[in-house]
């Protein structure tokens, strides 16, 4: 029997809107081995849980998150456009996520969106906030400036690389990059599609925690050239 490291995407975004307590909490109940989420900072630096950089999308206001302050992003509905059940959804903030994952053993998978809005203050708030799960959180980026700086300012953050494309898909790329980055996060086709490459980076000690995988085909191909942990979206029922 094949047994996965389940990550959900977003939380358990195929029952509950992306991003919100709600599919937080069905993530819980599922007992994922870990959740992905999304970070933008709110006008005052203030982490807030979303994947787009501006409201269109998911809530019921247009504009772009860090011209808002936390009042107002937390007075959006940010759960109607999935189902009106969840009406009563707002944005997150990254404490309450942090507050309700804090008795869990889950581990958290925070992605910074847009790294150059993100001002010092930001970056301290952020780090702050993680601090008393530091142990279990693994901070990432598709920006590998962004993964130094913070590691200069914070060296005991575990930090993940995303890779997009096979530009930066090669053990001579992500070696230059840092090995203080030892988790790297690649688009499951990559994996897949360059056997060779995937089987040098796992040889050279980098784990590889691919996204979004949501047909059980994959995840199976993907268990077959080693890969035990994928981030999905609807993967989580046993």
């Amino acid at each position: 029997m094949i047994h996965y490291q389940l990550i959900a995407h977003r939380g358990y975004s195929a029952v509950a809107p992306e991003n919100t307590l709600a599919s937080f909490r069905a993530a819980i109940e599922q007992k994922v081995w870990g959740v992905e989420f999304d970070i933008h900072p709110s006008v005052e630096g203030v982490p807030i849980v979303i994947h787009d950089h501006t409201l269109d999308r998911t809530t019921n206001q247009t504009g772009k998150v860090r011209d808002q302050t936390v009042s107002q992003l937390q007075s959006l509905d940010a759960g109607t456009w999935f189902n009106s059940q969840f009406a009563s959804e707002t944005l997150p903030t990254l404490q309450e996520v942090v507050n309700l994952f804090a008795p869990t053993s889950i581990c958290l998978l925070i992605e910074v969106k847009t790294p150059s809005h993100w001002s010092s203050q930001a970056i301290n708030n952020l780090i702050q906030i993680l601090e008393s799960m530091r142990d279990r959180c693994l901070i990432l980026c598709f920006d590998h400036e962004f993964l130094h700086y913070l590691q200069q300012v914070s060296p005991r953050f575990a930090c993940g690389y995303g890779v997009k494309n096979i530009t930066y898909y090669s053990l001579d790329y992500v070696t230059t990059l840092s090995s203080t980055f030892p988790v790297i996060l690649p688009h499951f086709s990559l994996i897949t599609e360059n056997p060779l490459t995937t089987q040098y980076l796992m040889e050279a000690g980098y784990e590889l925690i691919p996204w979004t995988v949501d047909e059980s085909s994959i995840a199976l191909q993907l268990f077959k050239q080693g890969i035990v942990k994928i981030i999905t979206n609807n993967l989580l029922k046993s």
